[in-house]
């Protein structure tokens, strides 16, 4: 049977209409739809679990014309309510001031009599003689013992150690950097071609671990992505998936990538994260 699309799981050839992929059974509908990454805005493949430029979750990025909207609506709300309120903050703003700096009342003068002071006689005091003290002889002062210093102790507290945090490591990656192959400075290939896109072997995959191979291309002018995960070392490009779509003015340049990607299961959804670093890209002419 030849099918003109290809599960986004395996690679294996099926229909537009089917649910579920007759090899691995994904259930993800298999479309060829195209969304916009909501971290980066660039546009990928609705069947990819996540961006192939930054790496993000793929969800599809609000359209900006609501954005927009909502923005002016918002800023037309906030003029209108300033224009309505300015004469009621300004009166607000003359009361308040009125009644924490007052006008000060101007004090009228009053004449007062003034009235004259009348002399009054001072009688003069006769000092009294003060009585001679007869000579007796002073008490003997008592030493008062001096207390003698004791030696009080100093309670030092003990410092436990320092807790020094420790440092969280860097997740390093479970593979290094994929070395492509082939094939690499703007090769040739024309549509009748086998076009097999190679590269070094990793090492044993795990069960959820495949080589995630990646396409762009410019078409009508804006950038454009696919690709595929398979196990293999290669992958054998479709002709009826991808010739033809690059613009003719860019000489049908393809460019292509490869990284190990690991499907993993987080709050009951699949998630797709990279486990080793993006390898180099290279370019061809599909012609």
């Amino acid at each position: 049977m030849a099918a003109d699309y290809t599960c986004p799981n395996c690679g294996a050839p099926v229909k537009p209409d089917w649910s579920l992929c007759p090899q691995c059974g994904h259930s993800k509908p298999i479309t060829l739809g195209r969304i916009r990454c909501r971290v980066c805005g660039r546009p990928a493949a609705a069947t990819l679990y996540t961006c192939p430029e930054c790496g993000a979750r793929l969800e599809a990025k609000p359209l900006p014309l609501l954005q927009i909207s909502l923005g002016a609506l918002l800023l037309f709300g906030l003029v209108w309510g300033g224009i309505q309120l300015k004469p009621v903050l300004f009166s607000s703003t003359e009361q308040v001031a009125l009644m924490v700096n007052p006008p000060t009342a101007t004090a009228t003068p009053t004449h007062t009599a003034t009235s004259t002071a009348t002399a009054t006689s001072t009688s003069t005091n006769t000092p009294t003689p003060t009585a001679t003290p007869t000579g007796t002889r002073p008490p003997t002062a008592t030493p008062t013992p001096t207390p003698t210093p004791t030696d009080t102790p100093v309670i030092v507290p003990i410092q436990g150690p320092t807790d020094t945090p420790t440092p969280t490591p860097t997740p390093t990656p479970r593979f290094g950097k994929p070395v492509l192959l082939g094939p690499a400075g703007d090769e040739i290939y024309s549509r009748s071609e086998e076009l097999v896109l190679r590269w070094q072997d990793m090492g044993p995959l795990a069960p959820n671990e495949t080589y995630a191979v990646r396409l762009t291309w410019l078409q009508n002018g804006q950038i454009s992505f696919g690709g595929t995960n398979v196990k293999e070392n290669f992958w054998i490009v479709p002709p009826a998936l991808y010739w033809g779509l690059a613009d003719e003015f860019t000489g049908r340049k393809y460019e292509w990538y490869v990284f190990v990607e690991a499907i993993t299961t987080e709050n009951g959804q699949q998630v797709a994260k990279p486990v080793s670093d993006v390898s180099d890209r290279w370019t061809f002419l599909w012609q």
